[in-house]
């Protein structure tokens, strides 16, 4: 089992860990031959699960694996750890990527040169500690399956929506997140004594261009567009919500929330290629994406 790779852009990187950093406490890694995955399963009580994939080739150069099962390499790491350690290598000259062991336990070893004021080469290495999953551990571990959900919905800028969940979070542990077929949504939280709903529209629907809304999601859409103004809610907990606009440090290109009705809110949310938030194309200029699942709660 063999892995090395030059990171070539260590601040996006650590964009998409600094992500998943309220999450949980560790998640795990996939490598494979043309993609970097990232899992995490938080516990029952929660229920948010997150999946990431960001291609290669946006994060890596010289990129080399091998491993004896199809080239797919498993490891479970703390996500503290590898956060500190690529907050440590932001702005080097280059920096080495490599699985190895270090008194017969494996690390994520980053190998990281600098230069001094004075020329003279400066090498730091971090490590960081991992448990190699096998094959048949993986297995039980999938991304959940969902029905075709209501709408799908682009969301409206990450800042107005975390500006919202802030005022928001203090008063109720449940928000309800709604939306139409009519480019309107609606995010409510309520408790004994306040009862607050925004509104957000002329947002765009993906239900009209099912081919559209498949390339993204990977989903059909469900055939709800009969009546096109009723609005699809889903209530979950506002500390998962909370947990999801996290995904701002990406500084996402497109986020896309999907309503399912009575089970789940999925938000999809694409990171740009062309750099943070750049270009106009919805899905040839995705370099990868995060994938939020979070199941509903009773009010």
């Amino acid at each position: 089992m063999r892995f090395r790779t030059v990171v070539s852009n260590s601040n996006l990187f650590l964009r998409v860990v600094q992500s998943i950093d309220k999450l949980s406490k560790s998640a795990i890694l996939k490598l494979t031959e043309d993609k970097l995955h990232i899992v995490v399963i938080t516990d029952v009580d929660s229920g948010l699960q997150l999946w990431t994939d960001v291609l290669n080739d946006a994060l890596f150069s010289e990129y080399r694996i091998d491993s004896a099962h199809g080239n797919e390499i498993y490891l479970e790491f703390s996500i503290d750890n590898l956060q500190r350690a690529l907050k440590s290598a932001q702005g080097a000259l280059h920096i080495t990527l490599k699985l190895t062991k270090k008194q017969q336990l494996p690390v994520l070893s980053l190998i990281i040169k600098n230069q001094s004021s004075t020329g003279r080469e400066l090498t730091l290495t971090q490590d960081v500690p991992v448990r190699v999953l096998t094959p048949l551990q993986m297995e039980n571990i999938r991304e959940p399956m969902v029905p075709d959900g209501h709408v799908h919905i682009m969301m409206p800028p990450m800042n107005s929506i975390r500006s919202v969940a802030d005022r928001m979070k203090t008063m109720g542990d449940r928000v309800a997140v709604g939306a139409n077929n009519c480019g309107e949504m609606r995010i409510r939280v309520a408790n004994d004594l306040v009862d607050i709903t925004t509104y957000f529209k002329g947002l765009e629907n993906l239900n009209d261009d099912p081919t559209q809304s498949q390339a993204l999601t990977g989903r059909r859409p469900n055939d709800s567009r009969s009546d096109t103004k009723r609005f699809f809610t889903a209530v979950v907990d506002m500390k998962n919500f909370i947990k999801f606009l996290q995904s701002y440090h990406v500084a996402p290109k497109n986020v896309i929330c999907c309503i399912i009705e009575n089970h789940a809110l999925v938000f999809y949310v694409y990171i740009g290629s062309t750099g943070f938030g750049a270009g106009s194309g919805m899905i040839n200029d995705n370099c990868g994406s995060l994938t939020y699942f979070i199941p509903i709660r009773q009010v």
